[in-house]
């Protein structure tokens, strides 16, 4: 590696206390980088259409075009940028494409030569934090570059060849206890059936599948990660995290947050709000890092572009919302690289009005709004609907409507804590029709929309007495002794608001929410004041900055065999609600947990009695004779599991079985306690907070998604 720049990076670019921003009060943009535009036109062969007529080649986006654009992106009021993949890609055309995405990644350490340098990327970041702008990476680790094609998998380490996928096979042998065939990668074909060890341990689409299990391969790819981290990347975008073992994860992203409080979010591919075991994981992975709402993405476009009712669609995000711990943390879009563009896909007379609508409903809801780039040009390709055409050339053009909306609600979030942190309540819907309330403190939020013919609309609603006007088109509502009447043309779309002062501590976010001793987070909030204590697990946690909406603080080492630990503000004497902490002892590895399958039947379940497990974690079940998963242990603590059997969403019976087991890599339990005793088992339904009414919302909310997916369906005996 070429070490200098990593030292200049790290001395330029190292953040201070008091240098982070809350996601939550921010709007990300994210941008195809081949896509957005060309600012070094020396680095844009080989594979490149200069025409921009071959969807599948390089079109000569790069990491200069960004930084040459910032302030076109500035001009919109958004504070993150999504950028996608940055590494080394391929080079070699597959499947009749060049890796113009930026998805297929040979070599971790380096950037891909048609995006620029390391040296491009601090500048760019440097750019954009003097417009208070952060920068978040995509970053790929559940695989390399196709398999079959291409460069068959080449994996580089900072340019020195270290293996292909037909090479890794001959050093490759199977694990006695997954039964997977393995090296640096898996061999075990491609994904054939969504569910199960293949969609975890096979190849996707034919990429080469990750053994993360492989000390090597999970070293090298965290040092990949921390290198944009050290570059000043304030997060990462992590892709395909349906694809990899929870468990990993967890120990992948509490190493990262060793850097620094960093926002971490991922791809769950789920296209549905049903309640399915698929959905059920979803939110498991959300309890560690937020993920993209991709469940209900469709079903706004579909209300939106085509037929549905606002009823249904209101009903369907309050039930899935509900189920999150951090609702606010989750990320929010309409269109994205992956999916037909809106005005792709709704070809109505009022496509561009209906656009408008979805785009401020994506901005208005409980999550973090992204925007794919060109939305506010209203970008969209001629020649095909889905991936690639859906990853047109960028058209800049920052003067639109769709624009506006941006630009407008963005700002509002910077101010208004209700569209940042606040709760999410109905209060009128039918099949037209929708109005629903926001709350986070003494901040309020209203949004109402009209689809259909215009409407006079009367609401109850406790606001005080007054007119109240549309932060987008000026409209104005009358509040009057908690009836408020206002007027609804078709297609119209209004965000009324209210800031006021609070004079309680009030929690409202924590970033990460997921951490062990000695990292730090950024709490968010209002009512802080000027100074104070911070308790993390009854215990003070050191602050290391301080203001009235956000402090900085580092997490003390507590005893608790819990998943979840109270944070508390306490200022002037008067304490805040409950927030919560998802919290790792500390010194975890990713290990292989493994049950001996004799006797066992069925979809089995493990909880222990230490932090790591104290939510119910699935298993599968191998062909070797074996139950396994991956789960983050405390190198060298020993601690003791029970087993349950069950499905997702239903009650888990209890098989009144106790195994126990030390930390590291790989642990076969046994019914032997170990040597030094394990701690006593406790289980984790205390400690729910208790702080109720419409300040209360993110005790409720983590009362009812902890409650749900961790305890209410356990028969306990």
């Amino acid at each position: 590696m070429r070490t200098w720049v990593v030292v200049v990076l790290i001395l330029l670019l190292t953040p201070f206390a008091g240098a982070y921003q809350v996601p939550e009060r921010g709007v990300v943009y994210q941008i195809m980088i081949d896509r957005f535009y060309d600012g070094n036109h020396s680095n844009n062969d080989p594979f490149y259409d200069p025409e921009h007529r071959n969807y599948r080649l390089y079109w000569g986006g790069d990491i200069e075009g960004v930084t040459e654009k910032l302030d076109y992106i500035e001009s919109l009021g958004v504070s993150m940028i999504w950028v996608s993949p940055l590494n080394d890609n391929i080079n070699r055309m597959a499947h009749g494409s060049a890796p113009y995405h930026g998805y297929w990644t040979r070599d971790y350490k380096r950037i891909e030569e048609h995006f620029g340098t390391w040296e491009d990327f601090a500048h760019l970041v440097e750019e954009a934090r003097k417009r208070n702008i952060c920068v978040i990476v995509d970053y790929v680790p559940n695989h390399a570059g196709p398999s079959t094609d291409g460069e068959f998998g080449a994996l580089y380490d900072d340019g020195v060849k270290i293996t292909d996928y037909y090479e890794d096979t001959k050093n490759a042998s199977v694990n006695p206890i997954t039964g997977i065939r393995e090296g640096i990668y898996h061999h075990n074909g491609n994904i054939f059936t969504w569910e199960g060890i293949p969609l975890k341990y096979a190849n996707l689409y034919g990429l080469a599948d990750f053994n993360q299990g492989n000390p090597w391969v999970d070293s090298y790819l965290t040092e990949g990660a921390r290198l944009f981290v050290k570059a000043g990347a304030c997060g990462l975008r992590i892709d395909a995290v349906k694809h990899m073992e929870l468990g990993w994860l967890e120990s992948f992203y509490l190493q990262l947050y060793s850097e620094k409080p960093l926002f971490i979010y991922g791809e769950y591919y789920s296209l549905s709000t049903d309640k399915t075991s698929d959905l059920y994981e979803l939110y498991r992975y959300s309890n560690v890092s937020p993920v993209l709402n991709i469940p209900i993405r469709e079903d706004i476009v579909r209300t939106f572009g085509f037929v549905g009712s606002f009823e249904t669609l209101s009903e369907k995000l309050e039930g899935y919302y509900s189920l999150f711990v951090y609702p606010n943390k989750q990320l929010n879009f309409l269109d994205s690289h992956d999916l037909v563009r809106f005005l792709n896909a709704a070809k109505r007379d009022d496509a561009v009005e209906r656009f408008h609508m979805a785009l401020a409903l994506t901005m208005t809801l409980p999550g973090i709004p992204v925007i794919y780039y060109g939305d506010e040009s209203y970008l969209v390709s001629r020649d095909g609907k889905g991936d690639p055409y859906n990853r047109p050339m960028m058209v800049f053009n920052n003067t639109t409507e769709a624009a506006r909306i941006i630009r407008t609600l963005a700002e509002l979030r910077k101010t208004n804590d209700a569209l940042a942190l606040g709760d999410f309540k109905t209060i009128y819907s039918n099949y037209s029709v929708w109005a629903f309330e926001r709350a986070f403190g003494t901040h309020r939020l209203l949004v109402v929309m009209n689809k259909g013919s215009p409407v006079s609309l009367t609401l109850n609603l406790d606001w005080p007495d007054g007119t109240y006007i549309d932060a987008l088109y000026g409209a104005e509502i009358a509040v009057e002794n908690g009836r408020a009447t206002v007027t609804l043309p078709r297609n119209s779309f209004y965000v009324f608001h209210i800031e006021r002062e609070q004079e309680e501590p009030l929690i409202g976010s924590l970033t990460p929410y997921a951490a062990q001793p000695g990292q730090e987070i950024l709490i968010a909030g209002a009512g802080f004041g000027n100074g104070g204590k911070v308790f993390i697990g009854g215990v003070e946690a050191e602050v290391l900055s301080w203001s009235p909406g956000e402090i900085l603080a580092r997490v003390p080492e507590v005893k608790t065999p819990k998943a979840w630990v109270d944070v508390v503000v306490e200022t002037a004497g008067k304490a805040s609600n409950a927030a919560k902490l998802r919290y790792y002892s500390g010194n975890e590895v990713p290990a292989l947990m493994a049950i001996n399958a004799t006797n066992l039947t069925g979809q089995l379940w493990i909880e222990g009695n230490i932090s790591e497990l104290a939510e119910p974690r699935p298993l599968f079940r191998s062909s070797t004779g074996y139950y396994f998963t991956v789960v983050p242990l405390p190198k060298g603590e020993p601690f003791s599991v029970r087993l349950y059997r069950g499905s997702a969403w239903g009650e888990l019976e209890p098989l009144n079985i106790t195994l126990y087991g030390v930390g590291k890599r790989t642990v076969v339990l046994t019914d032997e306690p170990p040597e030094k005793p394990a701690p006593a088992y406790t289980t984790n339904t205390e400690d729910i907070p208790q702080k109720s009414g419409r300040y209360g919302f993110y005790a409720l909310a983590a009362m009812a998604a902890i409650t749900l997916l961790s305890t209410i369906w356990k028969k306990r005996g």
